[in-house]
């Protein structure tokens, strides 16, 4: 949504913004780090194009596919875009540096005018507010529209969500603890009526989040807690009671600059371990029975209540339903934009053709040998590419999140390290054989991706392998729309879908 109306916006942002607002001198739980998951993260700024009108401006950390980009033309969305990456070269492959897409955005100016779209007057409309906006906003022109920084950071917070729940009389706030003394006591507590979870101030989705089940655990935690607390780190965390759900499912609605509230949609998330899976739309059962039990009044007093603390913008109430019927309306709060909005934006469209999708996405290990224009060509093959002709299809939403680790990337902008001396046979472009040239509704061959030739690239794991005769593989994402008429098309165009990636060497993994 435009928060200005009549005037070109920008949209851009970096997804994991939590990571941004967090303080670096708070204590943190254990976590193992994924390189690969934070690379596919820090391409996710591409799904941002279903926000655009004509006219509208949308720069991604990685430059757009030019055969994504011509893909999304022929669905109606048109955005200027950055043909070079933000990066620019900066990055190994698979090593996201901590810049956000602002901060490197702001050091680009040198570069105006050479493969970046004009921005002076350009309306910001990012997936979250953070750091290095006004830096990036002054030296490029563009309007700035949000709240302040703090303001943002503070109402972002899980602390936040509990004391506005504490404020409005709903149960299991939790107990926000600021020593490893309160979440022993605390804990210990919990602990006497089942098991809990132990929630970072800025926990982003899938981490930050610990499902505590024995006092062994809790030790454990509290132990390494202390540790970071001697040398320094401040505590602070939220403990709430495990709640065995049923659904979960999310309100998205905007604060306007005069307070009132606008609820733009109720979608239904599928999670897996704390993470999301995929985004659909619930019946219409479920969202008569959250206005029979007040849901959306609470959403408004939430509103209102933000709107004093000084927020206005995007919002996403995270809520559920329990085993036994009683709903928890709110689990967190996100002041920003979100996946389950993306999905509204891609209903919005669909529902001018009288169609309906599901956003959903699948993680998959490959080897990047097979480019993202043959990927469209083969689902295209196979009768399943969405089009926008046809009344059901495949809608991928991206190139980037699926190729970002393996070097399959189009176009000229790879991220170093994932080129390779181009074999006899290579385009001048790109290292890929022109044996097979293939084309998707007019779309030539672009840089397809390295062909191995004995190099050596980093692993998943850090480590260096040796391509030899086979490509190392990878870990990617597809987030795609499955648009589909009833339930039965759905499992059905799955199923096709899921028999044409392992055909084609993709192993799923989520």
């Amino acid at each position: 949504m435009n928060a200005i109306p009549n005037q070109r916006h920008l949209y851009m942002g970096t997804f994991e913004a939590e990571a941004y607002w967090r303080d670096a001198q708070l204590a943190s739980l254990p976590a193992l780090p994924d390189r690969a998951s934070s690379a596919i993260v820090a391409a996710m700024d591409e799904l941002l194009f279903s926000f655009c009108q004509p006219g509208d401006a949308l720069l991604t950390r990685y430059a757009i596919s030019p055969v994504h980009r011509q893909y999304i033309a022929q669905l109606g969305f048109h955005p200027a875009v950055n043909e070079r990456d933000l990066t620019d070269g900066m990055e190994l492959a698979g090593n996201v540096s901590a810049a956000s897409v602002f901060e490197l955005l702001g050091s680009r100016k040198a570069d105006a005018g050479e493969g970046f779209p004009q921005l002076e007057g350009c309306v910001l409309s990012p997936f979250a507010g953070l750091p290095y906006v006004e830096e990036a906003a002054r030296v490029w022109g563009i309007t700035l529209h949000q709240p302040p920084l703090e303001t943002i950071r503070k109402v972002n917070a899980k602390t936040y969500s509990s004391d506005l729940k504490r404020s409005l009389g709903l149960r299991n706030p939790g107990y926000i603890v600021t020593s490893f003394a309160d979440v022993a006591e605390a804990g210990r507590k919990l602990l006497r009526d089942g098991s809990f979870l132990i929630k970072d101030d800025f926990g982003v989705s899938g981490k930050g989040n610990l499902h505590i089940t024995s006092t062994q655990m809790l030790d454990r935690i509290v132990s390494y807690l202390r540790g970071q607390e001697r040398k320094g780190k401040q505590v602070l965390f939220l403990l709430e009671p495990f709640q065995e759900k049923e659904q979960d499912f999310s309100c998205q609605f905007t604060i306007g600059d005069d307070g009132s509230v606008d609820i733009i949609s109720v979608q239904w998330l599928a999670n897996t371990q704390f993470s999301y899976r995929e985004s659909l739309s619930p019946d219409g059962a479920f969202l008569e029975r959250l206005e029979r039990e007040g849901y959306f009044s609470l959403m408004q007093d939430v509103g209102r209540q933000l709107y004093q603390d000084g927020y206005y913008g995007d919002v996403c109430i995270d809520s559920m339903t329990l085993r036994g019927g009683k709903l928890e309306p709110i689990i967190e709060i996100n002041a920003r934009k979100s996946m389950s909005l993306i999905k509204h934006q891609l209903d919005t469209f669909l529902a001018g053709k009288n169609m309906r999708g599901t956003l959903t996405n699948y993680s998959l290990s490959h080897d990047g040998s097979l480019s993202y224009e043959e990927l469209l060509e083969g689902l295209k093959g196979e009768g399943l590419l969405f089009t926008g002709e046809r009344e059901e299809g495949v809608m991928p939403l991206g190139a980037n999140t699926l190729y970002v680790n393996t070097g399959g990337r189009d176009g000229e902008n790879k991220i170093v390290g994932h080129t390779s001396t181009p074999s006899r046979n290579a385009t001048g472009r790109g290292g890929r054989s022109p044996a097979k040239q293939v084309r998707v509704s007019g779309i030539g061959v672009s840089d397809g991706g390295s062909e191995g030739n004995g190099i050596v690239k980093p692993g998943l794991n850090g480590k260096n392998e040796t391509d030899g005769n086979e490509r190392a593989r990878g870990k990617g994402r597809l987030y795609l729309e499955l648009v589909a008429a009833s339930d039965e098309d759905k499992m059905q165009l799955t199923t096709k879908l899921e028999r044409f990636l392992a055909e084609h060497h993709f192993t799923v993994l989520n």
